[in-house]
């Protein structure tokens, strides 16, 4: 039995993989939030928490009228992030119907200092803009973030998870 996440609401479920093999879409409904998905068996694996290295943080990308709600972690140096589309090269690929979002929109740097990630944002530059706690940045602005910050991109919304970082450095 191998476990499956529902993209939309985040319940997990079982079902029996041996009945198919990795190239097949198998269709799922979820018995939760009754939103129906494909996916693959390598995509149901990779779809695992425990198996993301989430060490220098993660975003959370909202769930909108335009795509569901997804999880990506951050790696070390430039994260591109922009919307997912074919032939478009892009650390962070968000599935969206959101026109608004570029294809490849923001970046967010990572860095070490010490044991801790450090991490910044900036514009590509997007046509919409990229908007900081709804803020919008300049050009070439280079804003760094704190664990729980709302970053904006087009008509979609992701929240920043940093690990270990202590609250009050955010009101100095």
């Amino acid at each position: 039995m191998k476990q499956v996440i529902c993209p939309k609401c985040g319940k997990t479920f079982s079902f029996d993989e041996s009945r198919y093999d990795a190239s097949c879409n198998i269709s799922f409904i979820c018995p939760a939030c009754r939103k129906r998905f494909l996916m693959t068996l390598p995509e149901i694996d990779a779809c695992h928490k425990n198996d993301i290295d989430t060490s220098l943080g993660f975003i959370t990308v909202l769930e909108n009228a335009f795509g569901y709600r997804q999880e990506f972690p951050l790696h070390a140096g430039d994260n591109i992030i922009g919307r997912a589309s074919k032939g478009t090269e892009v650390d962070i690929p968000i599935e969206t119907s959101d026109m608004s979002m570029d294809r490849r929109h923001c970046i967010i740097n990572v860095k070490e200092k010490g044991n801790r990630p450090i991490l910044t944002v900036r514009d590509n530059p997007s046509l919409t803009g990229t908007f900081l706690r709804h803020e919008l940045l300049s050009d070439r602005e280079r804003a760094v973030l704190h664990d729980g910050d709302v970053v904006t991109i087009g008509a979609t919304t992701f929240i920043i998870h940093i690990p270990d970082e202590e609250d009050e450095e955010y009101f100095e």
